[in-house]
């Protein structure tokens, strides 16, 4: 047998294993949409959340039924911690937000907008959750353009605070920017033909597993601390308006939720860096006539300790208590039979004050 036989027996036999290999990857690895930037957080050893990267999102949540710390967690193709909907059944509400609004720690059945949906379930509304964790007021915009519109919702529950006010290592304006820009590089052109092959996708998989703070918002916590929020105050109000006039010119409506944490019922915080950023969700209520829900002031009311699994995570309890305030609300203005609309803002130019920018390395708070 000559050398050239030799070469070709080799690289034969080099490709059928080859492809072995891919079909058994395709068989036996996590499927394809839960690999591309996939990252698993796991919480007392039960896998609680995986989020894979996006370029307008920064980062989003892979579809799939996982088990959650506190139960299951089912999230749809679109990214949502929802069930396929289909045909439009009755009103439909979108909640957007970050982990609090997620549910982070609470089963499918317990987070605010299942016990929402099975409140008004004789109006046949639709409650649909769109938060995802660690997601602000930038992102959730993103969301609402780019997916949450397609769902003709009536009503936005806009619940984005905590991720907007954090003080972290990125702007996510600055950031949602780098990342687009990455996107048009020939290294991830590269990328997005190896992802096509089950073998790269599953070795990325198991990368990604090992080498924790990979995608996204994970990755991000590598980088030094600005100090800055994340999103600036004045773009968080300019945010909270483009609600409004996204769904004015829907004749739709907007329903602004304020969040709470554990300091309302402690009243522990003298002075919280937070209540700059509920101001002006308040004064951008007021600016588009729309209702606001207090949270923080229905939790301090009820009192109970166990109302939050940690310092600013809702429990089972404290979803009910979410579902139920808001619920009264949504009752108040009438709602579903009578329709929420909100105006248009004026493109106020009004400066918004922040005392706090720039000094987040001194503060060590917390985000969504």
């Amino acid at each position: 047998m000559s050398w050239r036989q030799k070469l070709g027996f080799t690289l034969t036999a080099v490709l059928l294993g080859l492809v072995v290999v891919e079909g058994i990857c395709r068989l036996v690895a996590p499927s394809g949409g839960l690999l591309q930037g996939a990252r698993e957080q796991t919480e007392g050893g039960a896998q609680a959340i995986m989020m894979r990267g996006s370029p307008f999102l920064l980062w989003e949540l892979a579809p799939g039924i996982r088990k959650g710390p506190g139960g299951q967690v089912s999230v749809n193709s679109d990214g949502f911690r929802d069930r396929t909907r289909t045909g439009k059944r009755g009103p439909r509400a979108l909640a957007l937000g970050d982990s609090s609004v997620y549910g982070f720690g609470v089963s499918d059945a317990s987070v605010f907008t299942a016990v929402l949906e099975s409140t008004f379930a004789n109006h046949k509304a639709e409650f649909i959750n769109g938060g995802g964790p660690g997601y602000s007021s930038t992102q959730a915009l993103n969301l609402l353009w780019g997916r949450g519109l397609a769902l003709d919702p009536d009503l936005v529950l806009a619940m984005t605070l905590w991720s907007d006010n954090n003080f972290d290592t990125f702007v996510d304006a600055d950031q949602i920017a780098t990342y687009a820009a990455w996107r048009r590089t020939g290294a991830a052109s590269v990328e997005a033909v190896l992802e096509h092959s089950a073998i790269y996708r599953s070795l990325e998989y198991w990368l990604r597993k090992s080498e924790p703070g990979r995608v996204g918002w994970m990755e991000l916590k590598r980088q030094p601390p600005s100090g800055n929020r994340r999103v600036p105050i004045a773009d968080y109000a300019r945010n909270l308006r483009e609600y409004c006039t996204t769904m004015a010119a829907r004749d739709g409506g907007v329903v602004f939720v304020m969040l709470p944490n554990r300091h309302d019922l402690t009243g522990g915080h003298p002075n919280p860096p937070w209540k700059p950023y509920r101001e002006v969700m308040r004064s951008v209520a007021r600016a588009c006539n729309a209702p606001l829900v207090d949270l923080p002031e229905a939790f301090a009311r009820d009192g109970r300790r166990h109302l939050f699994l940690d310092e600013m995570h809702p429990s089972v309890v404290g979803h009910k208590l979410m579902a139920d305030t808001i619920a009264a609300t949504l009752r108040s203005a009438g709602w579903p039979d009578k329709p929420i609309r909100v105006e248009t803002p004026s493109q106020s130019q009004d400066s918004v004050s922040d005392p706090f920018e720039g000094k987040g390395n001194q503060l060590g708070l917390f985000g969504g």
